[in-house]
């Protein structure tokens, strides 16, 4: 992942030069993400904390911080959360319209794994003198005028009372089961059986009838697992695993589709229920050219949750998934591939496995090039390739997929889906482990007795 700081000599692409250079100030104001990282270090840099910014898409801003050993940060939630404050009402009291969103990710310095993530939505910007001119026109109103303006105040405040009461009974119905829950997936056994394997069993509403029902389960020993990737043994078939997030989205999903159908590949789909809603016809696409689908709950909700919130996020994309699909799935991917908060814990505990990825492409905000050179550089035998289908303009990852398969494929790999490359990792597990000799005890024969 590549980050700029500021440097003088940057500016807007929309700025004309003049006599005049703007302040790096006045670049902030526009949104120039070099020239936020640049001020956000003059102040921070007392703190031994470097700041990294760019700006993945139009009104967000992704700031990398930086944390040094000593730094309080990098170990206090209490130190993060100043800290994630204080920047935040920096980039509020630039008052730019260019900063809507903001992503803040904490990792130590020199190091690539992130230790915390922070998303932010900026409220209205600030406006010199709106306080000044507020009480001038609340002098000039009449004592009718005033006598409305409490009158009002004063019922809307009733409703807005009577509707939190409400939404709050909704809730507690919510929590004490009057809501229908996802399905507890059942695990495939790791050694085939004689036995039909018993189905999961749903705890949902019933799905309407279909002619077939597909069971994305996974081996036993990885229901509950965090899967980075898989480790094949030495001179196994080079394997990888491509997968999409975020979708299904109108347009790129069916290209992606394409693209796939004519190398004849098969990859695995993290979808948004709130994605399958609202392109149901294209969701079931999926499974019908035969690829894998995970749950990648229904909001994509980046920020940590409570056990309450991420069952429902989890079980209403399952049941829209059941429903609109057919498919039962055992496979999710925390939005964002963020492992704190309540979420993966309450997915473990109803038998999910966590898949996430050792190749990030990272096509959410680069080029198509540099897509390319990101899957290439981090590909390895059993990876699983974070990609996007959905989410916003992926028209870039449209462009970079069939060089990416060429690539891979002159490379000597095959394709496969997460949970075939699960499937395979029971297998070279269960060959290298040793089996256990029983021991069969021996009965000793009896002494004959010589006659006499």
């Amino acid at each position: 992942m590549a980050y700029s700081t500021y440097s003088s000599t940057d500016s807007p692409s929309n700025y004309q030069p003049s006599h005049s250079q703007p302040s790096v100030l006045e670049l902030a104001q526009r949104g120039n993400f070099r020239a936020i990282a640049h001020w956000l270090n003059s102040i921070l840099v007392a703190q031994g904390i470097h700041i990294q910014a760019e700006a993945p898409r139009a009104g967000c801003l992704k700031i990398m911080v930086n944390l040094q050993q000593t730094s309080r940060s990098a170990r206090s939630p209490k130190a993060r959360q100043r800290l994630v404050r204080h920047i935040c009402y920096r980039l509020w009291t630039l008052n730019s319209a260019e900063i809507r969103e903001v992503r803040i990710l904490g990792r130590m310095a020199g190091q690539r794994d992130i230790l915390w993530r922070q998303s932010v939505r900026l409220s209205a910007t600030t406006t010199p003198g709106i306080n000044r001119l507020r009480k001038a026109r609340q002098s000039a109103k009449s004592p009718a005028q005033k006598r409305f303006q409490l009158l009002r105040s004063f019922l809307l405040n009733r409703f807005a009372l009577a509707g939190f009461i409400f939404c709050y009974w909704l809730m507690y119905l919510d929590a004490t089961g009057h809501q229908v829950e996802q399905p507890t997936i059942a695990a495939t056994p790791t050694q085939p059986t004689t036995e039909e394997p018993q189905a999961a069993t749903p705890a949902i509403a019933l799905a309407p009838q279909k002619t077939q029902t597909l069971d994305f389960a996974v081996p036993r020993q990885f229901s509950g697992q965090i899967i980075h990737e898989a480790t094949p043994p030495a001179g196994a078939e080079k394997v990888i695993a491509l997968t999409f997030d975020d979708g299904p989205w109108e347009n790129t999903t069916e290209q992606v589709l394409d693209i796939l159908k004519q190398n004849n590949i098969k990859a695995t789909f993290y979808m948004v229920g709130q994605a399958v809603q609202a392109h149901p016809e294209i969701a079931k696409k999926v499974v019908e050219t035969g690829h894998a689908i995970g749950n990648h709950t229904w909001r994509h909700l980046m920020d940590d949750m409570d056990e309450l919130t991420a069952a429902e996020e989890m079980g209403n994309a399952a049941r829209l998934i059941y429903q609109t699909t057919g498919v039962r799935t055992a496979l999710m991917r925390p939005p964002g591939g963020n492992l704190t908060g309540s979420l993966v814990p309450y997915s473990q505990k109803k038998g999910y496995s966590i898949n996430m990825w050792s190749a990030d492409s990272s096509d959410y905000y680069l080029s198509t090039p540099l897509i390319i050179d990101n899957v290439l550089s981090n590909a390895k035998p059993g990876g699983i390739v974070l990609m996007h289908d959905g989410g916003g303009d992926r028209s870039q990852t449209v462009e970079a997929l069939p060089q990416i398969i060429s690539s891979l494929q002159k490379q000597g790999y095959k394709f496969v889906t997460v949970p075939e490359l699960m499937q395979l990792q029971a297998k070279w597990q269960a060959m290298t482990t040793p089996t256990p000799i029983k021991e069969v005890p021996v009965t000793p024969a009896p002494i004959a007795t010589p006659s006499p």
